[in-house]
């Protein structure tokens, strides 16, 4: 006799709708492409710098998406997406400006670094985004 719990009249149980505390959320597509994003931004200042971009002894570039993706990653939900979604957002004000001046600048470090780095901002706040609208959805289908 099957578990009452486990079946649903009307829907088929191959296509049950996930349960609500999804026990791996780290594996969402939105998720992994806002740690990846975030990624991405860690390593696009990592290329500036060693093309003698001046940052400072710790770069915040590089460690506010580390810690924001260090929070994703253990603790998956609203909240850390939405600080990953306002790390991005917040970068994106502070960085875009210079992105003209890496594009023309001589060092083709700089010059990658800088679609890398927009690759990674829109990555971060359209993934982000994404994440905290489907950590706040609810994921049950009621029939």
């Amino acid at each position: 006799m099957e578990n009452a719990q486990n079946h649903r009249p009307g829907i088929p149980q191959d296509q049950l709708p996930e349960h609500p505390r999804d026990p791996l959320p780290v594996r969402r597509p939105g998720v992994v492409v806002t740690l990846a994003s975030l990624a991405l931004l860690a390593l696009t200042i990592v290329g500036q710098i060693a093309a003698g971009a001046d940052y400072p002894a710790v770069p915040p570039g590089i460690v506010i998406p580390a810690v924001a993706a260090a929070l994703l990653a253990w603790r998956p939900n609203r909240w850390t997406a939405g600080l990953a979604l306002a790390v991005g957002l917040f970068i994106c004000a502070v960085v875009t400006p210079d992105t003209g001046d890496h594009l023309s600048s001589d060092d083709s470090l700089f010059i990658a670094s800088a679609p890398a780095e927009l690759l990674a901002l829109a990555g971060m706040v359209v993934a982000g985004a994404v994440s905290v609208l489907r950590f706040g959805s609810p994921k049950e289908v009621r029939v």
